[in-house]
């Protein structure tokens, strides 16, 4: 039987546009469960219809209220919990779109997760001497039973607006890892503190993070990519262009522009000294990265290609 899932989705958009990189990430997700989707700012009718449009998507609503994301969880939760559905679902998970993504289909890691006997899950864990075990809460999915417990209602019941945005962090991402470990249940993330620090650097590292196998890039870490062609090996050219644009539009910084490393031939078939088939190499980021090009008669692009190591 397939798990059954609900995606509680806190959105923002100052503009109150619904663009391209959001509607790729509800439909990524609409193929895994369904969605409740509620948004901190005001919308109009139409933007709110191309949401309603993507198939599993039980209820839309943009409306500012101010309590960021948080808020949001608590408004989609609210409904779902009045609406009867809660119960009905194997795993709710509470996603934002402070990141771009997924890059690639990210079932076979729910799949995963699921399976690892915890009651608290997400993407990436943050340990540290700063700051207590917590679950990163752009990504996070809690089980059945937990999800229905009268402690994380009356959690969700008492978000609420906070001067500082440090304060949302201590009080709502890490107070509710730190509020489901106190009633003994356990934390497993895709990618955890065991593993490596690298891992967990969202902002400064985020190629190294999707080299980890975490399909997601941070908004606010996107200017640290080496390039955007970084990150062809992952997704289509489509999701990268629809990045590009979200960016320009919403303010979020993009990677510094560099000249491209130059193509290097590296095979040439010839009929009577005419170049039949050509083939060039770009190396990108320390060897990282390798684009490869064919022409026929040294002029006409035939294919292009990624391989990453």
């Amino acid at each position: 039987m397939d798990t059954k899932r609900l995606f509680l989705f806190a959105g923002y958009d100052k503009q109150g546009i619904v663009d391209a990189s959001l509607m790729h990430y509800l439909s990524s997700l609409s193929r895994l469960g369904d969605i409740v989707f509620v948004m901190d700012n005001d919308s109009t009718a139409r933007e709110i219809d191309k949401v309603k449009q993507i198939p599993n998507v039980l209820y839309a609503n943009a409306q500012r209220h101010g309590e960021y994301d948080f808020g949001s969880y608590k408004r989609a939760y609210a409904w779902a919990d009045a609406n009867g559905l809660m119960e009905k679902y194997d795993w709710i998970y509470l996603v934002n779109d402070s990141v771009y993504g997924p890059l690639f289909d990210i079932k076979d890691i729910l799949v995963d997760l699921e399976s690892r006997g915890a009651d608290l899950t997400g993407m990436i864990d943050l340990v540290n001497s700063r700051n207590p075990c917590q679950v990163q809460s752009w990504f996070l999915g809690l089980s059945q039973r937990v999800a229905n417990s009268d402690f994380i209602r009356e959690f969700m019941k008492n978000i609420s607006a906070q001067a500082e945005k440090q304060l949302i962090i201590l009080k709502y991402e890490v107070g509710l890892s730190q509020l489901i470990l106190r009633h003994g249940y356990k934390i497993s993330t895709y990618i955890s503190g065991e593993n490596s620090d690298v891992s967990h650097r969202m902002y400064e590292l985020p190629l190294e993070i999707l080299k980890a196998g975490v399909p997601f890039v941070k908004k606010n870490g996107l200017y640290k990519m080496p390039g955007l062609q970084y990150m062809y090996p992952y997704t289509s050219d489509l999701f990268v262009d629809n990045l590009y644009h979200s960016a320009l539009r919403t303010g979020v910084a993009l990677p510094a522009a560099h000249s491209s490393p130059p193509y290097k031939k590296i095979y040439r078939l010839t009929l009577w000294s005419v170049p039949l088939l050509t083939i060039r190499r770009q190396d990108h980021y320390n060897n990282d990265l390798k684009c490869y090009k064919a022409y026929l008669f040294d002029a006409i692009p035939l294919v292009k290609v990624f391989r990453h190591k």
